[in-house]
Protein backbone atom coordinates (compact mmCIF):
# COMPACT_ATOMS: atom_id res chain seq x y z
CA UNK A 1 0.00 0.00 0.00
CA UNK A 2 1.24 3.57 -0.64
CA UNK A 3 -0.24 7.47 -0.62
CA UNK A 4 0.25 9.39 -3.51
CA UNK A 5 -0.59 13.01 -4.28
CA UNK A 6 -2.29 13.73 -7.34
CA UNK A 7 -2.91 17.33 -7.69
CA UNK A 8 -4.44 18.37 -4.39
CA UNK A 9 -5.85 14.57 -3.31
CA UNK A 10 -4.36 12.46 -1.15
CA UNK A 11 -4.68 8.83 -2.56
CA UNK A 12 -4.17 5.17 -1.27
CA UNK A 13 -3.44 2.77 -4.21
CA UNK A 14 -3.19 -1.02 -3.14
CA UNK A 15 -3.91 -4.53 -4.94
CA UNK A 16 -7.09 -6.15 -4.01
CA UNK A 17 -7.43 -8.82 -1.23
CA UNK A 18 -9.63 -10.69 1.23
CA UNK A 19 -9.38 -7.56 3.53
CA UNK A 20 -11.34 -5.70 1.40
CA UNK A 21 -14.32 -7.50 1.54
CA UNK A 22 -15.55 -5.33 4.19
CA UNK A 23 -15.57 -2.70 1.70
CA UNK A 24 -17.52 -4.20 -0.26
CA UNK A 25 -20.64 -1.44 0.14
CA UNK A 26 -17.64 0.97 -1.25
CA UNK A 27 -16.93 -1.17 -4.23
CA UNK A 28 -20.32 -0.91 -5.04
CA UNK A 29 -20.68 3.04 -4.58
CA UNK A 30 -17.92 3.25 -7.04
CA UNK A 31 -19.18 0.90 -9.94
CA UNK A 32 -22.21 1.98 -9.52
CA UNK A 33 -21.52 5.65 -9.56
CA UNK A 34 -19.81 5.14 -13.04
CA UNK A 35 -23.00 3.52 -14.20
CA UNK A 36 -25.20 6.28 -12.83
CA UNK A 37 -23.20 9.25 -15.01
CA UNK A 38 -23.16 6.76 -17.86
CA UNK A 39 -19.62 6.34 -18.34
CA UNK A 40 -18.05 4.79 -21.23
CA UNK A 41 -17.63 0.84 -19.35
CA UNK A 42 -19.77 -2.09 -20.97
CA UNK A 43 -22.30 -2.33 -17.49
CA UNK A 44 -24.96 -0.42 -17.67
CA UNK A 45 -27.29 -1.45 -14.92
CA UNK A 46 -26.58 -0.84 -11.09
CA UNK A 47 -25.76 -4.19 -9.23
CA UNK A 48 -26.34 -5.26 -5.65
CA UNK A 49 -24.21 -5.80 -2.74
CA UNK A 50 -24.16 -9.66 -3.21
CA UNK A 51 -23.17 -9.30 -7.17
CA UNK A 52 -20.56 -7.16 -5.84
CA UNK A 53 -19.45 -9.67 -2.69
CA UNK A 54 -19.08 -12.07 -4.86
CA UNK A 55 -17.10 -10.27 -7.77
CA UNK A 56 -14.77 -9.29 -5.56
CA UNK A 57 -14.11 -13.08 -3.76
CA UNK A 58 -13.54 -14.20 -7.11
CA UNK A 59 -11.19 -11.39 -8.08
CA UNK A 60 -9.48 -12.29 -5.14
CA UNK A 61 -9.32 -16.03 -6.28
CA UNK A 62 -8.50 -15.20 -9.61
CA UNK A 63 -5.11 -13.40 -7.73
CA UNK A 64 -4.47 -15.90 -5.23
CA UNK A 65 -4.32 -18.30 -8.46
CA UNK A 66 -1.89 -15.86 -10.24
CA UNK A 67 -4.15 -15.11 -13.32
CA UNK A 68 -5.32 -11.47 -12.08
CA UNK A 69 -4.11 -8.52 -10.84
CA UNK A 70 -5.80 -5.92 -8.99
CA UNK A 71 -5.12 -2.27 -7.93
CA UNK A 72 -7.09 -0.04 -6.16
CA UNK A 73 -7.35 4.22 -5.24
CA UNK A 74 -9.28 5.58 -2.53
CA UNK A 75 -9.53 8.57 -1.34
CA UNK A 76 -9.71 7.89 2.33
CA UNK A 77 -12.61 5.21 2.09
CA UNK A 78 -14.35 6.14 -0.48
CA UNK A 79 -13.06 4.12 -3.54
CA UNK A 80 -12.07 6.37 -6.84
CA UNK A 81 -10.38 4.08 -9.45
CA UNK A 82 -9.50 0.52 -10.12
CA UNK A 83 -7.55 -1.38 -12.83
CA UNK A 84 -6.70 -4.97 -13.28
CA UNK A 85 -5.06 -7.43 -16.05
CA UNK A 86 -6.65 -11.05 -16.30
CA UNK A 87 -4.59 -13.70 -17.72
CA UNK A 88 -6.75 -15.31 -21.12
CA UNK A 89 -7.07 -18.51 -21.26
CA UNK A 90 -6.16 -22.08 -23.23
CA UNK A 91 -4.68 -20.47 -26.63
CA UNK A 92 -5.01 -17.35 -25.32
CA UNK A 93 -3.28 -17.69 -21.95
CA UNK A 94 -0.44 -15.47 -22.92
CA UNK A 95 -3.14 -12.07 -23.10
CA UNK A 96 -3.68 -10.45 -20.23
CA UNK A 97 -7.05 -8.31 -20.06
CA UNK A 98 -6.80 -4.80 -19.08
CA UNK A 99 -9.49 -2.85 -17.60
CA UNK A 100 -9.55 0.74 -15.71
CA UNK A 101 -12.04 2.42 -14.11
CA UNK A 102 -11.75 6.01 -12.41
CA UNK A 103 -14.70 8.10 -10.86
CA UNK A 104 -15.60 11.29 -12.05
CA UNK A 105 -13.60 14.13 -10.20
CA UNK A 106 -10.81 11.89 -10.81
CA UNK A 107 -10.08 12.13 -13.64
CA UNK A 108 -7.17 14.14 -15.84
CA UNK A 109 -4.84 14.79 -12.75
CA UNK A 110 -2.28 12.14 -13.24
CA UNK A 111 -3.99 9.18 -11.68
CA UNK A 112 -4.93 6.68 -14.92
CA UNK A 113 -1.27 7.02 -16.08
CA UNK A 114 0.12 6.02 -12.54
CA UNK A 115 -2.00 3.24 -12.07
CA UNK A 116 -1.74 1.90 -15.51
CA UNK A 117 1.86 1.97 -15.24
CA UNK A 118 1.70 0.07 -11.42
CA UNK A 119 -0.07 -2.33 -12.74
CA UNK A 120 1.77 -3.32 -16.16
CA UNK A 121 4.88 -3.58 -13.76
CA UNK A 122 2.76 -5.76 -11.24
CA UNK A 123 1.08 -7.76 -14.34
CA UNK A 124 4.71 -8.65 -15.63
CA UNK A 125 5.99 -9.66 -12.32
CA UNK A 126 3.26 -11.73 -11.01
CA UNK A 127 1.55 -12.76 -14.26
CA UNK A 128 4.65 -14.25 -15.51
CA UNK A 129 5.89 -16.11 -17.79
CA UNK A 130 2.72 -16.55 -20.04
CA UNK A 131 2.11 -13.03 -20.40
CA UNK A 132 3.60 -11.76 -23.97
CA UNK A 133 0.13 -9.16 -24.53
CA UNK A 134 -1.73 -6.55 -23.16
CA UNK A 135 -5.15 -6.18 -24.39
CA UNK A 136 -7.93 -3.81 -24.15
CA UNK A 137 -11.08 -2.58 -25.40
CA UNK A 138 -12.17 1.02 -25.78
CA UNK A 139 -15.25 3.28 -27.03
CA UNK A 140 -14.46 4.84 -30.06
CA UNK A 141 -15.77 7.78 -28.75
CA UNK A 142 -14.02 7.87 -25.67
CA UNK A 143 -11.00 10.00 -26.84
CA UNK A 144 -9.44 10.83 -23.06
CA UNK A 145 -9.12 6.89 -22.99
CA UNK A 146 -7.76 6.74 -25.68
CA UNK A 147 -4.98 9.53 -25.70
CA UNK A 148 -3.84 7.92 -22.47
CA UNK A 149 -3.92 4.07 -23.86
CA UNK A 150 -1.61 5.03 -27.00
CA UNK A 151 0.82 7.18 -24.57
CA UNK A 152 1.22 4.37 -22.27
CA UNK A 153 2.51 2.65 -25.73
CA UNK A 154 -0.86 0.55 -26.66
CA UNK A 155 -1.82 0.65 -30.79
CA UNK A 156 -5.20 0.36 -32.27
CA UNK A 157 -4.97 -2.88 -34.19
CA UNK A 158 -8.93 -3.15 -34.77
CA UNK A 159 -12.35 -1.74 -34.77
CA UNK A 160 -15.74 -3.38 -34.72
CA UNK A 161 -18.25 -1.31 -36.31
CA UNK A 162 -21.64 -0.71 -34.24
CA UNK A 163 -20.30 -2.86 -31.15
CA UNK A 164 -21.48 -1.03 -28.27
CA UNK A 165 -24.91 0.50 -27.29
CA UNK A 166 -24.23 4.00 -25.59
CA UNK A 167 -26.61 6.56 -25.37
CA UNK A 168 -29.16 4.72 -27.87
CA UNK A 169 -26.94 4.92 -30.38
CA UNK A 170 -24.31 1.81 -32.09
CA UNK A 171 -21.00 2.77 -32.17
CA UNK A 172 -17.65 1.18 -32.70
CA UNK A 173 -15.25 -0.47 -30.05
CA UNK A 174 -11.21 -0.37 -30.84
CA UNK A 175 -9.09 -2.99 -29.82
CA UNK A 176 -5.87 -2.32 -28.43
CA UNK A 177 -2.98 -3.91 -28.18
CA UNK A 178 0.67 -3.44 -26.69
CA UNK A 179 3.79 -6.12 -27.02
CA UNK A 180 5.99 -6.83 -23.97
Amino acid sequence: METKLFGDKKLTISPLSKKDFKFAKEFLDFINSLIEEDAKILINKKINLKEEAEFLEKGVKSIQNKKKVYLIAKDGNKVVANTSIELGVYKRNHIGRFAIGIRNGYRGIGLGTYLMQEIMKLAKKELSPNLKIFQLEAFENNKPAIALYKKMGFKIVGKIPKQIQYKGKLIAEYIMIKNI
